[in-house]
């Protein structure tokens, strides 16, 4: 196996915690029962896949979701339900890249969206302290992007505006699609499973 010289992180329930569960119910809550026939990690109504690969804007987000489920909701209710998903970082994860991170080229990969980012950039300041994104020598973003996982031309783009050895780069991610899709283009991957974590089961040499 080839040595390991670059590692590229995802961050939900990698580095921080998300929890589906807590938005179902504040969408409930709003009037959208069965909120997860609408979003789940791998299957969503377009409008979500829109916002983030960044093809909407937060604003055109919450009109066009108040169009798609028939209701008349306040910005501010949208985004808190939408939020509600984020409880916080990892802090023993996020210990583990900072130990690591002269020892390794250090990147991360999200699928995300500018709602979510604007609140999770300050939450890091908040908890931890410093700038979230100077973890890494470069974060991606995918609705600054505008590709996403589990598409592997995603990875692709990565690896060459990086210069990084597919090979050489250890992808880790808790979704199985998106492991696939980065062992599909040569990378090493890390299926982050329930339970397990970044500081006890990312075993390099």
């Amino acid at each position: 196996m080839t040595a390991t010289k670059n590692l590229i992180f995802d961050l939900g329930n990698v580095l921080y915690d998300i929890d589906f569960e807590k938005m179902y119910k504040a969408f409930d809550d709003l009037g959208i029962p069965n909120f997860e026939n609408h979003f789940t990690l791998n299957k969503s109504d377009q409008i979500f896949f829109d916002l983030e690969i960044g093809l909407i804007t937060e604003d055109q987000f919450c009109e066009g979701f108040n169009k798609l489920y028939l209701l008349n909701l306040t910005k501010a209710q949208i985004i808190t339900a939408w939020n509600a998903l984020l409880i916080g970082y990892r802090k023993e994860s996020i210990e583990w890249v900072k130990a690591n991170n002269g020892k390794y080229a250090t990147f991360l990969y999200s699928n995300t969206n500018q709602i979510h980012y604007d609140h999770f950039i300050p939450q890091y300041a908040q908890e931890i302290g410093g700038n979230f994104e100077k973890l890494f020598k470069t974060p991606y973003f995918s609705h600054k992007m505008g590709q996403r996982k589990p598409d592997s031309a995603s990875f692709r783009h990565i690896l060459d505006k990086e210069g990084l050895l597919a090979s050489e780069t250890l992808f880790i991610d808790d979704n199985e699609p998106n492991i696939i899709a980065a062992a599909s283009v040569g990378m090493q991957v890390l299926y982050l499973k329930p339970g397990m974590r970044v500081e006890n089961d990312l075993v390099l040499d």
